[in-house]
């Protein structure tokens, strides 16, 4: 008896090792049709096969071609469709210029959509992936320029209008945002010293963001006057018609000097700080604001130039 279950478990292992193994032929096939409609401009019947494809075998080849084709189209649906593809493609990657160029696919339809807030740290992962890579190389100081230049618009297409979802989501079919959060760089250095902070720990947003450099004072919450103007505009953003009734929270973090207590400290003072000046700016976000301080726990750089650190000082603030 215990022979003849033996059997029949092999016998059922074997049977679907070998559907599996037609189902990615099958795939294959799909994706070599789909790349002969591709190179005739019949780009309607290549979407078509290559979502055969990934229905019957889902592989890198078939989600990264169906994320770069359905990016052309003018329509949202598609675009979206490709946000899924993109990170569908990022998380079956074998080597890191593959995942590269699924993140190069993913930031440049989020710049081509008016989004660089968002393009910024998966074309900087991208960069790190593969930094010789040309066209990397140059979308990455595009986007880094942009970034260091924001504007109302961009801060609100990037918190309600955005394609972005989170390269780490769930695998689904259809598109969507995530949490919606601003990132802002707090730029002067903290304390020196060591920190708790876990080295690549993810930033706790799950959701778009934006970049918006502002530089305190070493140690203190004391926002210096070049960037003083950037709350400003972070407080005409909240306020903008788009979001309005939305609630925010501010998360202050913290580069890896310091004390680790003292950072989280500090990084909480200098969110309140940020809320207090937006609120006095816009006295409609009063009771919309919440902070927190996470210190160094969650860099969204792992490296320790200055770059990095500056980085990894920042306010970063999520949308209910």
């Amino acid at each position: 008896m215990r022979a003849l279950v033996c059997w029949s478990f092999m016998t059922a292992v074997a049977l679907s090792a070998g559907a599996h193994a037609e189902d990615c032929a099958l795939g294959q096939r799909y994706l070599s049709l789909a790349k002969d409609r591709i190179a005739a401009f019949a780009n309607d019947d290549a979407m078509a096969f290559l979502q055969q494809s990934v229905d019957a075998c889902p592989t890198y080849d078939a989600y990264e071609q169906l994320g770069e084709l359905a990016a052309q189209s003018p329509q949202r649906e598609d675009k979206e469709k490709a946000v899924t593809a993109f990170i569908a493609a990022h998380a079956r990657a074998s080597s890191k210029q593959d995942q590269a160029r699924s993140l190069y696919q993913y930031a440049s339809l989020l710049n081509r959509e008016g989004d660089p807030q968002n393009a910024y740290p998966l074309i900087k992962e991208a960069r790190t992936l593969d930094p010789g890579n040309p066209d990397i190389t140059g979308l990455a100081g595009k986007v880094e320029s942009e970034v260091q230049h924001p504007t109302q618009e961009h801060i609100v297409r990037a918190l309600k209008y955005s394609l972005y979802m989170p390269i780490t989501a769930p695998l689904k079919e259809s598109g969507g945002a995530g949490h919606p959060s601003i990132v802002m760089s707090n730029g002067a250095a903290d304390s020196k010293g060591s920190s708790g902070a876990a080295a690549g720990a993810a930033p706790a947003s799950q959701g778009p963001s934006v970049n918006i450099p502002i530089n305190f004072d070493t140690g203190k919450t004391d926002v210096d006057e070049q960037t003083r103007p950037n709350i400003e505009l972070l407080a005409h953003a909240l306020a903008d018609p788009a979001l309005q009734g939305r609630k925010f929270k501010f998360i202050g973090h913290s580069d890896i000097r310091g004390d680790g207590q003292f950072n989280v400290t500090l990084s909480r003072q200098r969110a309140q700080a940020i809320s207090d000046l937006v609120t006095g700016l816009e006295p409609g976000l009063k009771g919309h604001i919440s902070v927190e301080g996470h210190g160094a726990r969650e860099p969204i750089d792992t490296g320790t130039d200055a770059q990095a650190l500056r980085a990894n000082r920042r306010l970063q603030v999520l949308v209910d």
